[in-house]
């Protein structure tokens, strides 16, 4: 797919509209997680070097179309003006006449950060009349948000068309051709593969078992996503998680199942024991448990880290465990397995960065979007720009 990055369209002088993935932890008004940030300062000074009015826009939690004061990106536009050392005002919108009105008064190098682009409905519907007052905003759109890049929103989809339609160039930014490029060689690549999923974010994961099984040539599971799998097969699982928001996925899992006539899915053979507390109890065989114990980790099998050994290619997705309670031999097995690989290794999401610290994978910012790039190859965001 050919689509221009930022570097080969002039910006110097102009309104660029920015869209970034700035969808970081906040707790108590405070950023926790300075990961996504980090991710795209190189394209924002890239547009303050080049004395563009640089307009920051993008989505922060869920509110749902309405104005939720938890979800405001005021506290990353605090960040922002930190580490940046100017000023970044924060919108007191997204679209509207105060919002055209602050950015008449912009001046070459500049920045402002719009409100959450999620307090309108509109821009999940992807909206042509709230695309369009977004577009007006702007002489030039880039795209540095890969990890929303599978999503037909507003901003993502709806401004670059629109925009392209008027003459006004869009383009990638640094990260979204970084991404693409990293995910290029598990996308078009050959050989063995294998995908790790763990975590425990359900619905996104439930959907990469089933298309992994398909893609892959193993899919070895962890996380809460092992729970739900065990559930499928009729073991009881105690106080272990399973649910997303209410949401139970073990149906799911039985149709996954039921699909993979090849037994491509490896389901859990070894577990560590804990208390909902996470008080360690011990391995033991991944049967059933009775209430008052939880699966805590997953641990591959000597099959499971030997097949990471010898594949060409690895794709890996959330932790084996609960790594954050200190539940880490699972993610430490597949860690040393990678470490003795010689294929290529991507690890999607910033959260095994720490765990996978040490060998020679590739960290993605891309959760979703990961998924739907390796298994599609296409993305509704990228589509945009083309």
């Amino acid at each position: 797919m050919a689509y221009k990055t930022v570097s080969q369209i002039a910006i110097d002088g102009k309104r660029l509209l920015l869209r970034l993935d700035l969808n970081v932890p906040v707790k108590e008004g405070r950023v926790t997680d300075m990961t996504r940030i980090d991710a795209v300062l190189p394209i924002i000074k890239y547009a303050m070097e080049h004395k563009a009015k640089v307009i920051l826009c993008s989505h922060l939690g869920r509110p749902d179309g309405k104005r939720v004061p938890e979800d405001s990106l005021k506290p990353v536009a605090e960040v922002l003006s930190r580490i940046l050392r100017v000023p970044v005002p924060l919108a007191p919108d997204c679209v509207g006449k105060d919002v055209k009105a602050m950015v008449a008064k912009m001046r070459d190098g500049d920045v402002i950060m719009l409100e959450n682009l999620r307090f309108h409905e509109e821009e999940e519907a992807n909206d042509p009349e709230f695309s369009k007052e977004l577009a007006s905003l702007a002489d030039v759109y880039v795209n540095d948000a890969f990890a929303a890049a599978h999503r037909a929103h507003a901003s993502l989809h709806g401004v670059p068309m629109l925009m392209k339609q008027h003459g006004k160039p869009v383009a990638a930014g640094f990260l979204m051709d970084e991404e693409l490029k990293l995910w290029d060689p598990i996308v078009k690549g050959s050989g063995k593969s294998v995908a790790i999923v763990g975590g425990a974010k359900l619905k996104e994961k439930m959907e990469a078992v089933d298309k992994f099984s398909k893609k892959f040539d193993r899919v070895i599971l962890g996380g809460v996503v092992a729970n739900v799998f065990m559930m499928a097969q009729g073991i009881d699982i105690g106080d272990s998680r399973y649910l997303e928001k209410d949401k139970d996925y073990t149906q799911k899992a039985k149709e996954i199942l039921e699909k993979d006539a090849a037994h491509k899915i490896a389901l859990p053979k070894k577990v560590i024991l804990a208390t909902p507390k996470f008080e360690r109890k011990g391995e033991a065989e991944a049967k059933s448990i009775e209430k008052g114990l939880i699966f805590a980790d997953i641990l591959p099998t000597e099959e499971d880290l030997q097949t990471i050994r010898d594949a060409q290619r690895i794709v890996w997705f959330g932790p084996m465990g609960a790594y954050e309670f200190g539940f880490r031999d699972g993610s430490r097995a597949v860690v040393d397995a990678i470490a003795r690989s010689h294929g290529i290794c991507v690890i999607g999401g910033g959260d095994l960065a720490e765990a996978a610290r040490g060998v020679k994978a590739k960290i993605s910012t891309g959760g979703g979007a990961s998924i739907q790039y390796i298994t599609t190859g296409k993305l509704e965001a990228l589509e945009a720009l083309e």
